[in-house]
């Protein structure tokens, strides 16, 4: 195999993993164990040139913004605030749909 197909191989294995890891945490599931083994996965790619730090983290916002519809500095500016009006008005914190809270 090429190294352009083995680096489209592994950018598809890259992307498969991502999307499961999201969809996962979009549904409210603990994957921490999951975010560490796609780390690792992608990090040995950067290490055997299959793919670029730059490439890496381009993918992550991408697929974090398809899974999300935000980007990954939005999602964690909008929990902050949440979990601040949870600590300092919890009435107010529950009056917003639960949907809209996650």
């Amino acid at each position: 195999m090429s190294s352009h197909g083995e680096k489209a191989r592994f950018i598809d294995a890259c992307t498969t993993q991502l999307m499961r890891l999201y969809s996962a945490s979009k549904a409210g599931k603990n994957v921490d164990a999951d975010k560490y083994r796609v780390q690792g996965f992608m990090r040995a790619g950067e290490l055997m040139g299959l793919l670029t730090k730059e490439e890496g983290k381009a993918l992550i916002a991408d697929l974090h913004i398809e899974v999300f519809g935000e980007t990954i500095d939005a999602r964690a500016d909008r929990k902050r605030k949440l979990n601040a009006l949870k600590e300092s008005d919890p009435d107010a914190y529950l009056e917003i749909p639960a949907i809209e809270r996650r």
